[in-house]
């Protein structure tokens, strides 16, 4: 009904009505879902009714709908979608909008689209709605509050001391910048053990413990697969497939079988667990899923999309048990083309759970007590020379390697720091991504040629001016000649090649990642600029992804059922609304992921305050520079502690001294003393020595 009346007041010679004439108009007969329907487009910001009970567009009646910009100085611009220009909204006419809130705004002035003056009129979505912080006196006290925004708290439970954390419902929004809250939960005090990371995730509102209902369904299905369960599948148990994690992995979601053939290919086999096979559309475990949208790995703990008898149990494909799964299955020759493949439903049985630092060492021909099985170290050796393969000719083609140093945090049993030491990524583990990398690759190629509804990795193009700043940049320094006229990616690789091992290779990578966008999940297929790919997806890891699974469960549709059309109607309906929701809870598990990784760096720092450290300058600020330590902690230089006044150029990315003529840039190397660490925050100060 909604569309209907929109469509109705679209048109060229609708004048304002009230509700009763739009409803004879319209011929409704149900009087009250209509008035119901009418409300609900007023909230949403499309439709309003004037003084004169009399309804039309907002764009007609002179309004716009935007994301209000609140500067510190009390006056705002309202971001409106399509429209060139945002709309200056004066201090008195706020209403009592804050930042980043939906808002309707009447236009009370226009001179041009660059010269638009606004009035908001109503707040129609806020974007704080809850708050998560410490109680002290009456207020609470977020970590990263607001400016000039304070809160206040008008409704407690009893009992409740000083500095407990807790979380909080905001009842009453004033124009005085003090917002009235109400107590809703109370889960801990500063002093608790891991009440930081605690914090953390009610403040980003990820899901945490499974509700009991969640539980008890995940309890009835079997812990074994059944006889029955095979039908339909291809049987893989007599092949030699084997798995490839990490030392402490539970969740394995993937595994490979490989075969040198006679013609010289390769045959790769890209077998994932079925998760789509437990975890059904519209079940209470699947909304739960969808409601997390993925596996968060923190620090000291995993917050996993599925319950752990699944995730660690029936749908980890772990060694000497039957397990369903997708294989992808295919041929490929020594320049990396995939001559054919298919996907197939299947049963396997893991041969062994091989990790990476056992498999690392049979690579590099040295002797493992874990891997003795002679069929399974030929195969590791087949597996090293496809992907070289695979990997050579993804480098040709443009394929970006970004090569990141990541940090393993090491905790113990109550989640103290002892140690953060740097993840070796050796052999193995560049032979999974590779296999990884083709096997998506091949599933979106595929469904996307029978031009059905998918959902895939997408990677847009980068900030053009950057990446052109960045080549002229290049050019200076000659490592390069020219700028080509259209950057490509086999461009940036070559860059990143060519300052390889020189004092600039920080400065370039760093500035490479900035011009680049975020990859992401759509229904649309952009393409992934980083990897050079024309399609891609999430096909390898359902356990801990819910567009995985999604994948899976269109493949079961289309590929193995032939459900084609009714299912192409039905995904083409929810994808839109899943790629927005996963690409979110993927960057809120980044964001969780990243802050609680430099509060527990900080809190390993907080044992070694006043110490000198040799590190690199990793970023440069106006307000000052950024310091890596060998062990990834990062910390800040502020531009008031050095001992003469700094000019910065930021297009060059350097800080020059004023007086000394000191030139200070990105990969560096300077000394720095330990000055400051808070866990709580996350943050660390040092100072250059």
């Amino acid at each position: 009904m909604k569309e209907k009346i929109v469509e109705f007041l679209k048109q060229k010679n609708y004048r304002t009505s009230d509700s009763f004439q739009l409803a004879r108009d319209l011929k409704i007969k149900d009087t009250t879902l209509f008035q119901k329907n009418l409300i609900e487009l007023e909230d949403e910001g499309i439709i309003i009714k004037n003084k004169q009970g009399k309804y039309g567009l907002i764009e007609k009646m002179g309004y716009v709908k935007g994301i209000l910009d609140l500067k510190q100085a009390g006056y705002g611009f309202l971001i409106v979608e399509d429209r060139e220009a945002d709309v200056f909204i004066p201090g008195n006419k706020t209403l009592n909008a804050y930042n980043k809130d939906l808002c309707l705004a009447k236009i009370i002035s226009y001179r041009s689209e660059e010269k638009t003056e606004g009035e908001i009129v109503k707040v129609l979505k806020r974007n704080l709605e809850r708050v998560v912080g410490e109680y002290y006196q009456g207020a609470i006290f977020p970590k990263n509050p607001p400016f000039g925004v304070f809160f206040k708290v008008i409704y407690k439970p009893k009992g409740i001391v000083d500095h407990s954390y807790v979380e909080t419902n905001i009842v009453k929004y004033a124009k005085s910048n003090i917002l009235d809250c109400e107590i809703i939960n109370v889960f801990g005090h500063k002093d608790d053990p891991g009440i930081e990371i605690i914090e953390v995730v009610k403040r980003l509102d990820i899901p945490y413990d499974f509700p009991e209902n969640v539980l008890s369904y995940a309890q009835k299905i079997p812990d074994a697969v059944e006889i029955n369960e095979f039908t339909g599948r291809v049987d893989l148990r007599a092949e030699m497939i084997f798995t490839i994690d990490g030392d402490d992995t539970k969740d394995i979601d993937d595994a490979i079988s490989i075969n040198k053939l006679p013609n010289g290919n390769y045959e790769l086999g890209v077998h994932i667990a079925d998760v789509s096979h437990y975890v059904k559309e519209d079940s209470i475990l699947d909304k739960e899923a969808y409601l997390r949208g993925t596996s968060v790995y923190l620090a000291d703990r995993v917050i996993p999309m599925l319950p752990r008898n699944l995730s660690n149990g029936i749908c980890s494909l772990n060694p000497k048990v039957d397990r369903l799964s997708l294989s992808c299955i295919m041929e490929i020759n020594d320049e990396a083309e995939v001559i054919n493949y298919k996907i197939v439903p299947s049963v396997i049985k893991s041969f062994q759970q091989l990790t990476y630092s056992e498999s690392n060492k049979i690579l590099a021909k040295e002797v493992s007590e874990k891997i003795t099985d002679d069929n399974v170290i030929k195969k590791l050796f087949v597996m090293d020379e496809l992907a070289k393969i695979l990997f050579r000719v993804r480098t040709e083609i443009g394929s970006i390697n970004f090569e990141t140093i990541e940090p393993k945090i090491m905790v113990d049993t109550e989640g103290n720091v002892f140690d953060i030491i740097i993840r070796e990524r050796g052999v193995s583990e560049k032979i999974i991504e590779e296999f990884m990398l083709v096997a998506n690759q091949v599933v979106a190629t595929d469904i996307f040629r029978k031009h059905l509804p998918f959902i895939y990795r997408i990677h847009e193009k980068p900030d053009m001016d950057k990446l052109n700043s960045l080549f002229l940049f290049a050019k200076e320094l000659k490592y390069i000649d020219y700028v080509p006229k259209k950057i490509k990616p086999k461009d940036l690789q070559k860059l990143l090649s060519d300052v390889e091992d020189s004092k600039y290779e920080k400065v370039i990578n760093t500035l490479m990642l900035r011009s680049m966008a975020k990859a992401k999940y759509s229904e649309t297929n952009l393409g992934h600029y980083g990897l050079a790919f024309s399609e891609y997806t999430h096909f390898t890891s359902p356990i801990r992804r819910y567009p995985d699974l999604m994948v899976h469960r269109m493949l079961r549709n289309y590929v193995f059922e032939q459900n084609t059309e009714e299912a192409s109607n039905h995904f083409a309906d929810i994808l839109p609304e899943i790629a927005l929701w996963t690409s979110k809870t993927e960057r809120k598990a980044m964001i969780a992921e990243r802050e609680v990784d430099d509060m527990k760096k900080a809190e390993y720092m907080e044992h070694h305050i006043g110490e000198v450290f040799e590190g690199v300058i990793s970023s440069l600020m106006r307000f000052g520079m950024f310091v890596e330590l060998p062990n990834t902690v990062e910390g800040l230089v502020h531009i008031s502690t050095f001992n003469e006044a700094i000019e910065f150029d930021e297009e060059k990315m350097f800080y020059l001294g004023i007086s000394s003529r000191m030139v200070y840039n990105i990969g560096m190397k300077v000394n720095v003393k330990l000055v400051k660490a808070d866990k709580l925050s996350g943050k660390i100060d040092f100072t250059l020595v």
